[in-house]
């Protein structure tokens, strides 16, 4: 007795908050109504990525901002983005490509002259101090790709902090506390590695394989290939593990916490119908007209959130994509050239490329995932 005593005081309790809701002609469950975290997302959006969005996207009415994620995740806005974004890079690629192309004939040219040296030793010298030297010019060069990753992790550690808040704010509109404790959780857990362990190490593990793909071109006879393909898949191994933890915890309690939610209110629900039989129909009618306002705004949020991740991983892997193509006709070029030593280092970079770019792919599946368990997650208030 007790026991339902509580539950028809929450109950009571909730009709008092979400009475004036309903009396403005129900407006909730017909017009979203943005809570305050929203514009904190809107701050964290890098300015890059600002000019992509339609306008809408950075309305205060709701109904302006359906409009903008209807307009945003069209096929046709989805694929002019795309474009314009790879004709914005065409003419950097065009000179690095260039630039690669000028270090390749050169070091074709340096490898004719050292044969005309008689001596050997002087001939050998003056071999490994040019090959050194075009090394270090084309590892200069291709410090693009790392320098583009480690800004979009920034930028996704600048996300993920937005989303923190307001993704608790729309689980507990909907009544689904629980499942916002674990889901804040989860992205909490997910900020620390992100923060300790992938921008950390990316850098310093880019070094790595350059350094041992530097080391093979200037002497073929150090066989370190079998070393750095291990330190790059196990790299890319222990990023999947994690995140594949943090995605079976997320999931998990999301969804056991969103139905143990469910089950105390409709504990609570039918102890009100039990006891008061009026007031506990009107309650069932109030929160169904909350719930539909709740899950609309949260569909209108969560899809906004997805394709603000989207399109800021979209020009980091246009990025890769880009210059692991430049690095692979490099290689060709070099092949054709007799250049050994440059083909080497520049297959290893283009095998660095693909690593980068299954790195950044399996750290934005966690947040998608986030979001995609906020739009499905049934409200507890129903």
């Amino acid at each position: 007795m007790k026991k339902k005593l509580l539950l028809l005081l929450l109950v009571l309790f909730l009709l008092s908050i979400l009475v004036p809701t309903a009396s403005a002609e129900e407006s909730s469950a017909e017009k979203p109504i943005l809570p305050e975290e929203y514009s904190t997302l809107l701050d964290a959006i890098p300015e890059k990525l600002r000019d992509l969005l339609p306008p809408a996207f950075f309305s205060t009415d709701g109904e302006e901002v359906v409009s903008g994620v209807m307009e945003a995740s069209d096929f046709s806005y989805l694929l002019r983005t795309v474009l314009s974004m790879v004709g914005l890079r065409i003419g950097s690629c065009a000179k690095l490509l260039a630039s690669v192309a000028g270090l390749l004939l050169l070091s074709s040219v340096v490898s004719a002259i050292k044969g005309s040296f008689q001596n050997g030793s002087i001939g050998g010298a003056f071999s490994f101090l040019s090959s050194l030297i075009l090394l270090l010019a084309l590892l200069r060069v291709g410090y693009v790709g790392i320098e583009s990753v480690s800004a979009y992790f920034e930028s996704l550690r600048k996300i993920t902090v937005a989303l923190i808040p307001l993704m608790g704010v729309l689980y507990t509109m909907g009544g689904n506390v629980t499942a916002a404790v674990a889901s804040a959780s989860a992205l909490s857990v997910f900020l620390a590695i992100l923060e300790e362990l992938v921008a950390r190490s990316i850098v310093p593990f880019c070094g790595i394989c350059l350094a041992f793909a530097t080391i093979r071109a200037l002497d073929p006879g150090i066989h370190l290939g079998t070393l750095s393909d291990t330190v790059k898949k196990n790299y890319t191994t222990l990023l999947a593990f994690l995140m594949m933890l943090l995605s079976t915890m997320l999931a998990a309690q999301s969804l056991l916490g969103s139905a143990k939610d469910g089950i105390a209110m409709r504990s609570a629900k039918f102890a009100a119908g039990s006891l008061i039989p009026v007031v506990g129909g009107s309650v069932a009618e109030l929160l169904k007209t909350v719930t539909s306002g709740v899950s609309y705004l949260r569909s209108t949020v969560g899809i906004c959130a997805i394709l603000l991740v989207l399109l800021l991983l979209l020009p980091t892997l246009i990025d890769l994509l880009l210059v692991r193509l430049i690095w692979q006709i490099a290689a060709s070029l070099a092949d054709l050239l007799s250049c050994e030593g440059e083909k080497k280092l520049l297959d290893e970079m283009a095998s660095l490329c693909g690593y980068l770019i299954a790195a950044v792919a399996i750290c934005s599946s966690v947040v998608i995932l986030a979001l995609s368990l906020l739009i499905h997650c049934a409200s507890a208030l129903g």
